[in-house]
Order: structure tokens, then sequence, then C-alpha cells
């Protein structure tokens, strides 16, 4: 009998940078992938919770620490 350690990992090196750029220039609009903006006192209850129970239809929500920008 022998045991076998198997670990795997996922990315995308040097993709972000492009990314990031291209957001900035205005060429990409990511308001359709946001499905959501909470305030932190909210991160459990509204954030996690709808993420886990409704991700068919949720995406990505902002968290705002301040409460700002959440209109």
């Amino acid at each position: 009998m022998k045991e076998n350690d198997l670990r795997g990992t996922i990315a995308y090196a040097h993709s972000h940078p492009r990314t990031i750029e291209l957001v900035a220039e205005g060429k990409i609009d990511l308001s359709p992938f946001i499905t959501g903006k909470i305030g932190l006192e909210g991160l459990v209850d509204e954030g996690f919770e709808t993420l886990i129970h409704h991700n068919d239809t949720a995406v990505k929500i902002l968290v705002s620490p301040s409460g700002e920008g959440l209109e």
C-alpha cells in the first residue's frame, strides 16, 4: 500500500495587466457582471448567501465598506 498526494492549480499568467488596461481605457464594460452592491454589514447575510443560493443569477457582488456608491 502507498499513499498518493495529488495537487493542482490553475492560473492565468501575465493576463491581468492587459485586462486591467482595457477596462481602464473603457474598452470593456464590466457593469453587466455586477449583479449586486452591498455594504460591509451585509457581506455574509446578503453577499455570501446570495452567491451560494442564487449562483444561477448572481455573478459579482460589490462590497462597499464605507457604504459609498451603493445607489
